[in-house]
């Protein structure tokens, strides 16, 4: 007995060595959005929901491989929030505001079936320069505009160029930049002319979760990258800039703050501010911060809008107010711009003063 008391000691204490081995060898489960060193891969993450959905939805409607045709975007808000390195996903409208948790935001700007990213082509690009074009008008005058088209990639550039057309009538010395070269710095900086049409991608963002849009953020044509929150450090952490995606691109969002910060009271000479993007006018924060630097006015679309109603209807209020009219009536005359925009009740809308015309500013 004694001997077979032993002999079980032994076969349990071999057994105990063989499974401690196997335990002290074995390699830790590896998370794939997260390092050991705590590291979140922002980007994977935001990137698996939107390819999940696009997967279901292909499955739904057959040959529809794109998230922004599908109006389900609830499903997005819903697999974001039960991430674990997720604090909160909120949906306001067609914007989602992501919090993970070590802090950082990341916002999907215009995440809506009409945003058909991959179908549209790229219309020839604006004279000969895609980056930058400076047209001075043969009158001798100082007035100034700015037309900025950060998603020339992605819209080609046709209105554009009547709008510069429409402007050069009237005697503007204007400066055409697109696509990255539309980048934060020179938001920054020169943003002083009597003009400002941009033509992007502008969301919302709830900073507390509570499904109510805090501020509408305006996005450049920079590209966010890993680097970012290091180079735009004070910008990134007083939250005057955001990650804002669009498709499967991530671009440098600024916000009201960053406009407030930069431009002082009376920087901006009077400026007629033309945001055409989905969202510029969702709330007044935007134009607020413009108007308080300065501009007299600032419009844009309440909610969403389609790229064709918003290049046909940007190139109609600038023929309308190269024949005088007011800002007011500019917005009273295009409305919702078409059928579209009706069913989204989406209005070209202005803050500021609607007597703001182009020819006496």
């Amino acid at each position: 007995m004694h001997f077979r008391k032993k002999r079980h000691l032994a076969i349990l204490l071999l057994f105990i060595i063989i499974i401690g081995g196997t335990l002290s060898h074995a390699q830790p489960v590896k998370n794939s959005f997260q390092q050991p060193d705590n590291t979140i891969h922002h980007h994977e993450i935001i990137h698996q929901g939107l390819q999940i959905l696009c997967k279901q939805n292909k499955v739904k409607h057959g040959d529809t491989t794109l998230l922004h045709q599908s109006s389900n975007t609830k499903e997005l808000e819903k697999w974001y929030t039960s991430h674990p390195l997720i604090e909160f996903a909120s949906l306001v409208e067609t914007s989602i505001t992501i919090k993970f948790i070590d802090g950082s935001y990341t916002v999907l700007m215009d995440v809506s079936p009409n945003m058909d990213n991959a179908d549209v082509e790229n219309e020839e690009t604006i004279y000969d320069s895609p980056d930058v074009l400076s047209t001075y008008s043969s009158e001798n005058t100082s007035r100034t505009a700015l037309i900025l088209n950060p998603s020339e990639y992605l819209y080609g550039n046709h209105h554009c160029k009547k709008i510069i057309n429409t402007l050069l009538d009237k005697g503007y010395n204007i400066v055409y930049l697109a696509n990255e070269n539309v980048d934060l710095p020179f938001v920054r900086d020169n943003l002083n002319a009597e003009i400002i049409y941009m033509n992007t991608h502008a969301g919302y963002w709830d900073i507390d979760g509570d499904h109510q849009g805090d501020f509408v953020v305006i996005g450049t044509g920079e590209h966010w990258t890993n680097e970012t929150e290091q180079i735009y450090q004070f910008e990134y952490e007083n939250q005057m800039i955001v990650e804002g995606v669009v498709g499967n691109q991530s671009f440098v969002a600024f916000t009201p703050t960053f406009i407030e910060y930069y431009y002082e009271s009376n920087d901006l000479p009077d400026s007629l501010v033309y945001m055409a993007t989905c969202h510029a006018t969702y709330d007044d924060s935007m134009a607020n911060a413009f108007l308080d630097s300065g501009a007299s006015t600032y419009m844009g679309w309440t909610r969403n809008t389609v790229f064709w109603t918003n290049s046909f209807t940007s190139v109609l209020a600038f023929r309308l107010f190269a024949r005088g009219f007011t800002v007011k009536q500019v917005c009273q005359i295009i409305r919702y711009g078409g059928i579209y925009n009706l069913l989204l009740r989406s209005k070209l809308v202005y803050y500021g003063d609607g007597r703001a015309r182009i020819s006496y500013l």
